[in-house]
């Protein structure tokens, strides 16, 4: 009989934090466009004699990622100095936080396609700094401290993962989740979010955990499920070959799909952690902690919830506009200003969404702003234009700054509502199609509106759309 494997899976992500400074010292963080090692100082490169003082910033943001991620906040934890020796961490150690994190015990909830509901567990969150980065060349290399001591938080899971697919949505959920606070762009393109996959396999039935490996290089969430894929059948066949897993940290070599060896896996006393001499105990008392909880924003749950009460929202829809807090704002600008919420939430679920898409868009790009999408709706609704021109003042909106009522003013696109002049239409596609108009009147009422449909494209089509489609119907059906 076949043995049947099931995988485990834990990731390790690292968030950087959007403070003004770094962690330690007053260095700016914004270093993205900054020359190389211009945002830096004494205690970022680590110079004898220095003392490191904590960003009360980076402890508020960090305290705000527990909360959200359902954590239990530590009132004491302290730092440590975990040791070794690269190129680009200028101390030779890095400040972490090893046995005693602030936050502990969280969770996040996710719903995969199925619509299988999971919880996965978060062991801890610790507060670290970040490394600088190294540049290679052909033939030399280079180091840029701009990035060193940037604050970060380090999120691990418990190895409740067993899926490619829970790996992905669990890294989702926790992107929205973080997002949501405001503490950070969560970008793994601006290298704001960066992920480690840790994954063994076991005989499925059996308690034990298999060896782990460690795979890093993934530069999205898309390269962390097929990572873990590949990882977990390379696992498989090397055991029923009869080989043996090694502890290694892995590569992840995007281009041929494959994992490749870094170096074997480090254990926590090879790093020789211990308390970090120059910090003091951090202590959170009941104060900060109430503080941080009143000023923490509506939760994507609260806001989908929300939305449907207040909007009268399809779960569905609400949880598509929620999934990125700029979409949500975005819509609820649209349905303020148009008072007309459902039709809001199809036109942006529809058309924005689907112009973001073609794009690669964020909406916070979008060319179309809230008032202006909020203004072609208000002309359906008002009768000024059909939703077919509606359409073509969008398309038209996505290169042209001009207001939506003085498009339709000016391109004379302004619906046709005089019912003598659509009455004429209307006995001219009646006389002209006398096929189409005994087919109506044979059809059974399942078969009626299609022939309609048809007859109502001609009346379009001669006014270029910009018939009253409810008059069109109506003068149809009394006549037919």
């Amino acid at each position: 009989m076949a043995r049947e494997w099931e995988a485990v899976i834990g990731l390790e992500v690292h968030c950087q934090l959007k403070t003004g400074t770094k962690v330690w010292c007053g260095c700016s963080t914004d270093y993205d466009n900054a020359k190389p090692n211009t945002h830096v100082c004494p205690i970022c490169l680590g110079h004898p004699g220095v003392l490191p003082k904590l960003n009360e910033k980076v402890l508020d943001y960090a305290i705000k990622a527990g909360l959200a991620l359902n954590c239990d906040i530590n009132k004491e934890s302290k730092f440590d100095r975990k040791n070794y020796f690269y190129p680009d961490t200028p101390k030779n150690y890095q400040i972490t936080q090893f046995d005693k994190p602030y936050a502990e015990n969280g969770y996040l909830d996710i719903k995969l396609n199925s619509g299988r509901e999971k919880r996965i567990g978060i062991t801890r969150i610790h507060i670290e700094e970040d490394a600088g980065k190294s540049i290679h060349t052909t033939n030399e290399s280079f180091v840029n401290f701009n990035r060193a001591s940037m604050p970060l938080i380090e999120i691990v899971s418990e190895p409740d993962i067993r899926t490619p697919e829970e790996a992905y949505e669990y890294l989702n959920t926790l992107k929205t989740a973080i997002k949501y606070t405001g503490i950070s762009d969560v970008s793994m393109e601006l290298g704001s979010l960066r992920c480690d996959a840790n994954v063994s396999v076991r005989e499925k039935g059996t308690e034990k955990f298999g060896t782990r490996t460690e795979t890093k290089n993934l530069n999205s969430f898309k390269a962390v499920a097929k990572a873990i894929e590949y990882e977990i059948g390379r696992q498989i066949e090397l055991i029923e070959n009869g080989g043996v897993v090694e502890q290694e940290t892995l590569l992840w070599d995007e281009a041929n799909g494959v994992t490749r060896v870094m170096r074997s896996k480090e254990e926590a006393n090879d790093y020789r952690y211990f308390p970090e001499p120059d910090l003091v105990k951090v202590i959170i008392d009941n104060d900060r902690l109430e503080r941080l909880k009143a000023e923490m924003p509506e939760s994507k749950i609260d806001k989908v919830k929300r939305f449907i009460k207040e909007y009268d929202l399809k779960e569905k829809d609400a949880e598509i506009l929620s999934n990125e807090i700029e979409l949500a704002d975005y819509f609820e600008q649209v349905a303020k200003y148009s008072n007309n919420s459902k039709s809001s939430s199809n036109w942006i679920i529809t058309e924005v969404l689907r112009v973001l898409k073609e794009e690669n868009k964020e909406i916070t790009d979008f060319s179309i702003r809230a008032e202006h999408l909020a203004k072609i709706i208000k002309l359906i609704d008002n009768g000024t234009i059909s939703s077919k021109i509606a359409k073509k003042v969008f398309e038209m909106k996505l290169t042209d700054s001009r207001d939506p009522e003085e498009i339709v003013k000016v391109e004379g696109l302004t619906q046709v509502s005089d019912s003598s002049e659509i009455e004429k239409i209307v006995d001219e596609v009646i006389a002209n199609n006398p096929k189409m108009v005994e087919d109506y009147k044979q059809a059974d009422e399942g078969r009626k509106p299609r022939v309609l449909k048809g007859l109502m494209g001609q009346v379009m089509k001669i006014t270029k759309g910009k018939a009253n489609p409810k008059l069109v119907t109506e003068l149809f059906e009394k006549k037919l």
